[in-house]
């Protein structure tokens, strides 16, 4: 198995584009322009909420505090999406990450963003799980449920730390810590 990478996430990205031609969204993105791309936000905006989605969303609009989504993505001006137009043609080799993640949502690609998808790498999931496994067969058997217990301690602490920041009545802002050097702010408009 591959390790997974920044590098693997994108043309696994790229891979599932051509292979499926954006899947559902394959109106807009069998041959994109920048206003398709556009217009494929527009639709997808109240369609496609996953976990994540918003974060993805808010990097690439940069939204600001309690802006209406869909007139903030409705004044971007096209000049915005042509990097993504030039990625998706071949005419670029790379994209900038919220560029990535921005296509990645348009095309459902899962897991996303990137650091779900590399927390998601089953060459280190495997080597983990083998280490625990000769963990356990060293411990006497009234320490597994020890070892067990404090692994499942360890999963519930790899949840994102997520706090409620400020709120008002038109929005609410939450801050998420995804790991220690990655902190995500969600604003959530009422």
């Amino acid at each position: 198995m591959e390790r997974k990478t920044s590098l693997t996430y994108r043309n696994e990205i790229l891979e599932k584009y051509k292979r499926e031609k954006g899947g559902e969204m394959i109106s807009y993105l069998l041959e994109p322009t920048r206003k398709q791309i556009k217009e494929a936000c527009i639709w997808l905006l109240n369609r496609r909420n996953e976990k994540y989605d918003d974060s993805i969303l808010n990097r690439f609009f940069k939204f600001k505090e309690g802006e209406n989504k869909l007139y903030a993505i409705e004044r971007v001006k096209g000049d915005k999406f042509k990097p993504i137009v030039n990625f998706l043609n071949g005419e670029t080799k790379s994209t900038t990450p919220a560029n990535l993640e921005l296509i990645s949502w348009l095309i459902d690609f899962k897991p996303r963003p990137l650091s779900i998808y590399l927390k998601a790498d089953p060459v280190k999931e495997e080597e983990e799980r083998e280490e625990r496994e000769e963990e356990i067969t060293v411990q006497e058997p009234y320490q597994k449920d020890h070892l067990i217990q404090a692994k499942k301690e360890v999963d519930i602490a790899d949840i994102p730390e997520t706090k409620v920041i400020q709120r008002d009545h038109k929005s609410i802002t939450i801050i998420s810590q995804i790991n220690p050097s990655l902190k995500i702010t969600t604003i959530v408009s009422l």
